[in-house]
This record gives structure tokens, sequence and C-alpha cells, in this order.
């Protein structure tokens, strides 16, 4: 008895940590894909506008906007895809930083240009002492930091993000950039269109259901492939148990001629010893991998506990059920 529920601790918690490091390596995969996409997530926009117009024109709109709040815009320039130019309002999303800072409020407010750069860009600045510089065009703009993420390389490495003080942002013209908005909650494309006076607005990242190029499925079907596997192994596990404690069931309802007794006694050694495995094995894996967010992994393994309970209840039920002992 005692080494059928260290085994079966043995086995959940196997489980339990290979379902962490599946989870850690998708928020690590959802990480790269949006900085590949310069750290703008899932709920970004992009707004094309009736006519050109100052980009100084478009951030006041936004300053205006009590509806619109807690987001980052980002003037990409059509004619060098790494230059994007800058502009915050809120608590706006800010990507990995490898050293130094990222932009604050008052450097949209500033009359100086300052810039963040990916980390491939870091040996082509220009640090004559304590202050980095960025050469670009005629001029030397300070930089603030630079961004990236340690683990794995990403296109945000290349990239220039540059925040313009109001006089600059008074000589751009929207016709020479891509216009993106992203927050960090999700905006209707009506309420877009009315504060920017925008002809349309549509989504950056295609909201994809099926397993098709750019869907979530397309872009962790190995990911998706061995939670099936993990979901397979866990309801399994109650077959197992209830294979390994067959004979255990006479000598059982002999001695107390009981049979829903014995399902419960069956049922509740399985809930607790599955559980403790669960969480054993779920602590472990958060030690030993880093996730960014726990949203997704802890309902997974609440979910698949309550199932495999269940299955495990019919299916002690079932099997005591059929043994042939005269009561």
């Amino acid at each position: 008895m005692a080494k059928k529920n260290f085994l079966t601790i043995l086995y959940t918690a196997l489980l339990s940590f290979l379902c962490v490091f599946i989870f850690s390596k998708i928020n690590q995969r959802d990480l790269i894909l949006q900085l590949d996409n310069r750290n703008l997530t899932a709920e970004a926009y992009q707004i094309n506008l009736r006519q050109n117009e100052k980009l100084s024109k478009f951030t006041k709109e936004l300053d205006d906007s009590s509806a619109i709040d807690n987001v980052q815009v980002h003037f990409q320039s059509k004619k060098d895809k790494n230059i994007t130019y800058f502009y915050g309002k809120g608590n706006f999303p800010v990507p990995p930083m490898v050293s130094g800072e990222f932009f604050s409020k008052n450097d949209f407010d500033s009359i100086v240009n300052v810039a963040v750069v990916g980390q491939n860009l870091k040996k082509k600045l220009y640090k004559p002492k304590d202050q980095a510089y960025l050469h670009y065009g005629n001029h030397y703009i300070p930089v603030l930091g630079i961004m990236g993420e340690n683990r794995a390389h990403s296109k945000l490495d290349n990239q220039i993000f540059i925040a313009g003080g109001r006089d600059i942002m008074e000589n751009l013209n929207s016709n020479d950039f891509i216009i993106k908005i992203d927050g960090r909650k999700s905006f209707s494309t009506s309420l877009l269109k009315k504060t920017f006076n925008a002809a349309s607005v549509k989504r950056v990242v295609h909201q994809n259901t099926l397993a098709q190029s750019g869907s979530w499925i397309f872009n962790h079907f190995a990911h998706l492939m061995g939670l099936i596997a993990i979901v397979i192994g866990t309801l399994g596990g109650a077959f197992l148990w209830s294979i390994a404690t067959r004979k255990d069931f006479q000598a059982e309802l002999f001695a107390s001629n009981d049979k829903r007794r014995v399902v419960f006694q069956e049922w509740r050694s399985f809930t607790i010893y599955n559980g403790v495995g669960m969480i054993v094995g779920t602590l472990i894996g958060t030690v030993v991998f880093t996730l960014s967010t726990y949203a997704q992994l802890i309902p997974f393994i609440v979910i698949l506990y309550i199932v495999a309970i269940l299955l495990f209840y019919f299916v002690i039920k079932h099997d005591v059920k059929k043994l042939k002992i005269n009561l």
C-alpha cells in the first residue's frame, strides 16, 4: 500500500513538473512573438488616418481622450522598419530591458529626442563618458537604455525607439509612418475611429482560432501536443490505480461488507495522494522554471485534478460493482 501511494505521488509530481515546463515554454514563445512585433501585444490596432497630419495632432487627440489610457503608440517609419517614434500615455507596456531604463512621461514633453535601442545595437553606440549616444541622421541622440531578452533573441534586438519631443513631432507627417496603438486592455474600433478621425482600424495580430499560420495552435502546436499527453497520462493514472488495487478490493469487501465504503476509501486515498503529487510537482517546477504569469498554469492544473478525481470515482465504482462477491 505504501509503495503504491509513493509511486502515485511520484507519477503525478512528474506530470505536474512537465506541465510547468511546457507552460514556461509557452510563456517564452509568447514573449518572443510579442518582441518580434516590437513588443506590441495581441490587443494592438493599426490606425489609418483619413488625411495626412502632424504626429503632434495625433498625440494631442490621445492626451485629450479620457476613454483611452495606459497605451503605447508606435509611429513606425515606412522607410526604415527598425525606426519607431514612441509615445506613451499612462501605465503603458514596457519591453524587457537589458540595462538602463525605458521612456517616462517627461521624455514625451521634452524638446530633446531620447532613444532606447535593441541589444544588437549596443556596440554601435558612441559613448564618450557615462552617457551613450546613437548617431541618427545628422544628430547624436542620448540613449536611455538597452532593450531585449537575455534568454532569447528577437527582432526587437535591432529596433530603435525614439521619444520625440514636442517640436520634433510637430515636424513629422503621418503619411510617413504606420501608426499602431496598444493598451493593457482592448478598445473598440468605433472608439478609436471617432477619437482619431480614422479611415480604418484593424487588429495588428489577427485573432485566428484555427490551425493556420499566425494562430495560437500553429505557434504552439508542439506545446499543445505535450499538454494533451499530460492530460492523457493524468487521467490514465486513475485506471492504473484501479488496476493496481483490484486484488485489495476482495479483502476490503470481505472485511467491511460495504461496497460504498470501499469506493469512498479508495477515492479518498487517490484524491489525497494525487493532490499531493500535483502540488509537489508544481512547486518544484515553479522553482526550476521561470513563468511570466500563472494565469494559464493554475487553472489548467486545478481543472485537470478535478477531472482526474471525478473520473477515478466512476472507474472505481464500476470496478467494485463488477466484483462477483456474494455479500
